[in-house]
């Protein structure tokens, strides 16, 4: 009965707009691509007070009903948040919401009416030309420092917030939208990580140059192992034996200073001026320096990508049917393929072939709390199994769309086969620093024991046991013709 009553209140608002006064934050987004950012968004908004409405959770903290979504735009949106990705920008459903927000923001002269978020690393000039110029909120670093940039925006707004928008309305929306084969269960599942241990020399060596400056910035670039130059000191793990050649009469065995590298990395250096911060980023440099020297020495093909984070894949052919061999923690031998075909389905349903897919890693060095070596899992698409494709654009769509059956084991057991490749079959890589200091890293991820689990949902993605072909899907013709003009734009340097 009282849901009757208030679905008869709501239907009466929807006649009398008068009386239902815009305090509705319309969130529009590309389905499915972008459903899981969309569904963290409006349950973020609503749990900071907002009345939100999102085609994933319908509507939380509100009370109205709508006929079609329409209506929710024209008559009780307060913004129109638009999430801009590859996919939101060209899809019609998202097109046709945006060209329904600018009718509504034009024919009631609404100020800053619709709010792009930039989500995915990008091109700008991918974005809609009509949102480039608008204030955007960025989201592609990092989803909390968005939201964070989002609510700000909407209290200097001074948006409406709802009586019904709390914790306890998406506690209760997500309380009846959880499947069943999805619930937490209190657990002690082992999980791997991709944290991997390593360790580095005790001792950190500043070695004095007695020349110019820009003598000793010469020797750095040309030195055999990871350096910096910090004033006129040649900073490095090697010892003076390794530097003596470089720098010839230059060289002042008196004058190397020797500090404990933990201690340098938690306190810096008073006498040559290093705060903690700079020392743990020198330090984190040449380990960085140290690892990718590593994997230029090893058979692997390298890319950096728009964000200028370096990869490192695998050319086809390389393994014999594209599969690595690694053993699992049971120590059962097992494969996985890291290499494999890529084709093109077009609006007639037919598959042309598009190249290839190389499963790709890129790497960072962090030393809080902890030493160790984090690896990142990337696809990489090459035309010929060999030189990456050179549009950003082109790689960023289509792996969005060819890689969603791919589920945390494949990922990892795939890190795990490309990890076995990297130390030869052994648990440890011995990575030169100094003619006899070297970085060891532990190729063992390390493992976490977590308390909760939850149940799988039957989906089991991609068949290991067959050639792993990825296709993607051209949804019509229309679409078709908006990423060919996407893929004709220049690269850009940075997104």
């Amino acid at each position: 009965m009282e849901q009757q009553l208030l679905e008869e209140r709501s239907q009466q608002d929807l006649a009398n707009p008068a009386k239902a006064p815009r305090q509705l934050l319309f969130i529009s987004h590309a389905t499915p691509e972008d459903s899981t950012f969309a569904k963290w968004l409006a349950t973020q908004l609503a749990i900071a007070g907002y009345e939100v409405w999102c085609d994933v959770t319908k509507l939380l903290g509100g009370e109205r009903f709508w006929d079609d979504i329409s209506e929710a735009i024209e008559d009780y949106a307060f913004r129109f948040i638009f999430v801009s990705t590859l996919e939101g920008n060209n899809k019609l459903g998202t097109r046709r919401e945006l060209s329904i927000a600018q009718k509504t923001q034009e024919e009631n002269d609404l100020k800053d009416f619709i709010i792009p978020l930039k989500v995915d690393p990008f091109p700008i000039q991918s974005m809609d030309e009509s949102l480039q110029d608008l204030n955007i909120v960025f989201f592609d670093d990092n989803w909390a420092q968005g939201l964070k940039r989002l609510l700000k925006l909407l209290e200097r707004e001074h948006a409406p917030r709802s009586d019904q928008a709390n914790a306890s309305c998406v506690s209760e929306w997500y309380r009846r939208s959880l499947e069943e084969s999805r619930k937490t269960v209190v657990s002690n599942d082992p999980y791997l990580s991709n944290w991997f241990r390593l360790s580095f020399p005790p001792v950190l060596r500043f070695h004095l140059y007695r020349g110019a400056r820009n003598e000793v910035e010469t020797i750095a670039a040309e030195f055999d192992y990871p350096c910096r130059v910090h004033e006129k000191y040649l900073v490095t793990f090697a010892t003076g034996n390794d530097v003596q050649e470089r720098f010839g009469e230059a060289f002042d065995p008196k004058g190397e200073l020797s500090v404990n590298t933990q201690d340098f990395v938690e306190e810096g250096h008073a006498k040559l001026s290093i705060k903690a911060d700079d020392a743990s980023r020198m330090v984190t440099d040449l380990l960085r320096q140290g690892f990718e020297a590593e994997m230029a020495r090893k058979p692997l093909l390298t890319h950096r990508m728009a964000n200028d984070r370096q990869t490192w894949f695998f050319e086809e052919g390389h393994f014999e049917n594209n599969r690595a061999y690694y053993s699992d923690c049971t120590g059962k031998l097992r494969y996985r393929q890291l290499v494999g075909r890529k084709s093109k389905r077009n609006a007639q349903g037919e598959l042309q072939p598009d190249g290839f897919w190389h499963y790709a890693i890129s790497a960072s060095i962090q030393l809080r709390p902890f030493p160790r070596l984090l690896l990142r899992h990337h696809v990489i698409f090459t035309g010929e199994g060999k030189t990456p494709w050179a549009n950003s654009a082109r790689m960023h769509r289509a792996r969005r769309r060819v890689c969603k059956q791919w589920w945390n084991h494949h990922w990892r057991d795939r890190l795990l086969a490309m990890c076995c490749q990297l130390g030869a079959g052994e648990d440890e890589l011995q990575i030169p620093l100094g003619n006899s200091m070297t970085m060891d890293v532990e190729l063992v991820p390390m493992q976490f024991t977590s308390p909760w689990s939850y149940f799988e949902d039957g989906k089991h993605g991609v068949d290991e046991d067959s050639d792993i072909e990825l296709v993607e899907e051209i949804e019509d013709e229309e679409e078709e013709n908006l990423e060919e003009d996407v893929e004709d734009e220049d690269e850009p340097e940075d997104l």
